[in-house]
C-alpha cells in the first residue's frame, strides 16, 4: 500500500515549518525517534491490512448465498399445476392442471352424492339416506380452485416451502365446505330413526340339515351325503348414539364415501357359541381302541361323526353379530385302532412245549390236566411282575372239577386230588427256560417223570411248592395252554427283544441203581404169585444239574453257560415174587409185604440206566 506519509510534503531543511498542530510530545516531554515512528506507522498498516480482508471475505460469502439462493429460486417455477399429494374425494389431483382435476372429479363424484344412498350399516339394521332426502350436490370448481391454490398465494420462498413439504406429505381437500347438504333433514332422519329403533339381544340358534347318513360303527359309508350344521350368531342389546352417527355421516360425505360402519356400544351380549359344546349336542365322538391292563384285550375302536372343533371355534370367533356360519359334518376316524394298538404286542413266538405222559393216563388225569391248562391259558404277565402256578390256578378243589388220581408218594401209590397238574407246570417250566424269563421257584418230583426230560419237570403242590418266575422280557407275556388227553402244550407269546438263542442243557452227574429184594410168598398163595413175578418195578434216582446256554444269533457261538438248577431224583427197589425162601433171600422177615395186598406189577422198560433215553419208561403207570 506504499508508506501512508508518502504523500504529505516533506520538509526542507534548515526552513521553518508552517504546521500550526502542535508536536506531540512523549510521555517524558520528549519528541519520538525515528524508530519509533516506523514502529507505529507498521501497526497501522497492519490494521488497515485485515480491516480491508475481512470485508473481501464477507462480501464473497455473501455473492455465494445470493448465487445459490438465486439459483434454487430458479429452479421453483409455477407450472401451473396442482402441487404433488393433493387429494379430494379420494383421487390424487397432484400434478394436474385445473382442468384435469376438474374431469376427474366430475367422473368420481357424479354418480355417488346425487345419485347414491348414503348407507349407515347397523348390527342387523341400517339407516338410508337418500340424495333426495339431503339434496346432496358438489361445487366441483370450488374444490378444484382450492385444491390449486394450496401453496399458493404467498412469496416465492413459502412456495418453494409448499412444494417441498408437498412431496414429503399428502393433503386431502375436505369436501364438505364444498357440499350442499341438506343438514337439518339429515339430522332429523337419524334422531327419528334412534328414537324409534329399540334393539333387543338375540341369542345364537343352531341346527342341523340334512339327513345323518346310516351310521355303521365298523365300516362308514365313505360316499354318503353328509349333514349341514347352521348356526346364526346373537345380536347384542346396543345403544344408538344419534350425534355420533351425524358427526360420522358428514365425515363420510367429506371424503366422498357412501358407506359408514357404526358399531354401537351394548348394553347387554348374547351368549357365544362354543364349539365343544355343540359337538355334544350333534355329534357322536370316535372312540379309540383300548387294551385292558390285565387280559391285554383290546377293545376296537369305533369311528365318530361330527366336525373339527378348533375350525368350528375358529370360524364363530371371526362371525359378526347376527352372521350365519355353516359347517358341514363328515366321519370322523379315531386316532388309535386295534391294528395300531396291538401290533407289537405278543407279535413273537418266545417258547413252545408240549408234555406228553408216556406212561398211560386215566380220565380223571386227562380232567385235570385240560382243568389246570384252561386256567393258565390267556393269562398276560405284565413287563416285570411275577407269575405264580398256584395263585392262578388255585386250590385243585373238587367244586372246580378236579378229581382223585394215584400218584407215587413216599414209594406207594396214594390218591391225590388234583394229581397230574406237575405235567402242566412242567411244561411251562420249561417255556420260562426257553424264554429266559427270571426262574424264582422249582421243585422237581421226588422220582424222574415220563412227561418231561430229567431235570426239566416242575412238581406243584398247593399251599406247599409252586412254579413262579418274573417277566423280565420288556413287554408282556401271554401264555396260550391246551390240553389233549395225556398232552399238555404250553406256547409262551411276547415281543423277542433278545439278541441271543437259548440252548437248555441236563447233565447227569450220578445215577442211583435201583435195588431188588425178594419178597417171600407162599406157594399156596390165593393170588397166585409164582416165583420170579415183578410184585414192585424198581426206579433209578438221579442226580441232573440244569444249564442254560446263551448262543448268539447266527453264529451259535456260545456268549455264556449258567447252572440254574439241580435236581435230585429217588430211586425205588424193586420186589420180586420168590415162593420158596433161598439161601440169598435178603427179605427182613420183621417187615414183610403182606401178599393180600400187593401192588399191581409192571414191566420194566429197557435201557433204565441209559440217560440218553427218554427217562421213566419204567416208571408205573400212576406217574
Amino acid at each position: 500500500m506504499g508508506n501512508p506519509d508518502a504523500s504529505r510534503p516533506k520538509k526542507s531543511p534548515g526552513k521553518a515549518s508552517n504546521d500550526k498542530r502542535r508536536p506531540t510530545r512523549s510521555p517524558a516531554g520528549r519528541q519520538p525517534t525515528s524508530r519509533q515512528m516506523a514502529s507505529r506507522r507498521k501497526a497501522v498498516m497492519q490494521q488497515r491490512a485485515a480491516l480491508i480482508g475481512g470485508g473481501c471475505v464477507l462480501l464473497a460469502v455473501l455473492i455465494v448465498v445470493l448465487v445459490f439462493w438465486l439459483t434454487g429460486r430458479s429452479n421453483v417455477r409455477d407450472d401451473g399445476k396442482i402441487l404433488p399429494n393433493v387429494y379430494a374425494a379420494g383421487i390424487d389431483l397432484g400434478g394436474m392442471t385445473p382442468e384435469e382435476a376438474r374431469s376427474a372429479l366430475h367422473l368420481a363424484t357424479d354418480k355417488t352424492f346425487s345419485q347414491t344412498d348414503m348407507v349407515v350399516q347397523l348390527p342387523g339394521n341400517q339407516i338410508r339416506l337418500s340424495p333426495a332426502d339431503t339434496s346432496a350436490g358438489l361445487d366441483v370448481d370450488a374444490v378444484v380452485d382450492a385444491a390449486y391454490g394450496y401453496g399458493r398465494g404467498g412469496s416465492d420462498e413459502e412456495y418453494a416451502q409448499a412444494v417441498r413439504q408437498a412431496e414429503q406429505s399428502t393433503h386431502t381437500i375436505a369436501l364438505l365446505p364444498y357440499l350442499s347438504l341438506d343438514l337439518d333433514q339429515i339430522q332429523a332422519t337419524i334422531q327419528t330413526f334412534c328414537d324409534t329403533y329399540s334393539s333387543h339381544m338375540i341369542q345364537p340358534e343352531a341346527h342341523l340339515e340334512g339327513d345323518r347318513p346310516a351310521y355303521d360303527p365298523e365300516y362308514p359309508d365313505l360316499e354318503a351325503d353328509h349333514q349341514t350344521l347352521v348356526i346364526t350368531m346373537g345380536q347384542p342389546d346396543y345403544i344408538l348414539d344419534a350425534g355420533s352417527i351425524y358427526d360420522r355421516v358428514l365425515d363420510a360425505y367429506s371424503l366422498n364415501q357412501m358407506t359408514v360402519e357404526y358399531e354401537p356400544p351394548t348394553r347387554s351380549e348374547p351368549k357365544r357359541p362354543v364349539a365343544a359344546e355343540l359337538f355334544q349336542q350333534f355329534c357322536i365322538a370316535p372312540a379309540d381302541a383300548v387294551l385292558d391292563d390285565v387280559t391285554f384285550e383290546a377293545t376296537p375302536e369305533v369311528y365318530g361323526y361330527g366336525f373339527s372343533i378348533p375350525v368350528l371355534q375358529q370360524m364363530i370367533d371371526n362371525a359378526g353379530y347376527g352372521e350365519t356360519i355353516q359347517i358341514q359334518l363328515d366321519f370322523l376316524m379315531p386316532n388309535v385302532t386295534v391294528t395300531e394298538l396291538v401290533k407289537d404286542l405278543f407279535r413273537d413266538s418266545l417258547a413252545t412245549y408240549t408234555a406228553a405222559n408216556q406212561s398211560g393216563n386215566s380220565t380223571a388225569r386227562d380232567t385235570n390236566l385240560r382243568l389246570s391248562a384252561e386256567a393258565i391259558n390267556g393269562i398276560v404277565i405284565k413287563d416285570g411282575e411275577t407269575f405264580s402256578f398256584n395263585n392262578v390256578v388255585g386250590d385243585r378243589t373238587p367244586q372246580k372239577g378236579y378229581q382223585q388220581v394215584s400218584e407215587l408218594r413216599g414209594g406207594k401209590e396214594t390218591l391225590v386230588l388234583g394229581g397230574g397238574v406237575s405235567q402242566t407246570a412242567s411244561a411251562l417250566y420249561y417255556c420260562a427256560l426257553l424264554a429266559d424269563l427270571d426262574i424264582l421257584e422249582r421243585h422237581n418230583s421226588q422220582y424222574a417223570t415220563s412227561y418231561a426230560p430229567l431235570g426239566l419237570d416242575a412238581y406243584v403242590d398247593w399251599g406247599i411248592q409252586d412254579l413262579r418266575f418274573r417277566n423280565n422280557t420288556g413287554a408282556p407275556v401271554k401264555i396260550i395252554a391246551q390240553a389233549n388227553g395225556s398232552q399238555v402244550t404250553v406256547q409262551l407269546l411276547g415281543n423277542d427283544k433278545l439278541d441271543y438263542t437259548i440252548r437248555i442243557v441236563t447233565e447227569v452227574v450220578e445215577t442211583l441203581e435201583y435195588q431188588e429184594r425178594v419178597q417171600i410168598v407162599d406157594k399156596d398163595n390165593i393170588l397166585g404169585y409164582t416165583t420170579g413175578q415183578i410184585l414192585q418195578a424198581g426206579i433209578t434216582g438221579y442226580e441232573v444239574q440244569t444249564s442254560v446256554d446263551k448262543l448268539e444269533k447266527g453264529t451259535g457261538t456260545v456268549l455264556s453257560s449258567t447252572l440254574v438248577d439241580t435236581s435230585s431224583y429217588a430211586s425205588r427197589d424193586q420186589v420180586v415174587i420168590a415162593l420158596e425162601p433161598g439161601p440169598t433171600d435178603p427179605t427182613d422177615p420183621t417187615d414183610p409185604i403182606q401178599p393180600s395186598d400187593p401192588e399191581e406189577p409192571s414191566e420194566p422198560s429197557e435201557n433204565t440206566d441209559d440217560p440218553s433215553l427218554p427217562p421213566g419208561g419204567d416208571i408205573p403207570s400212576y406217574f
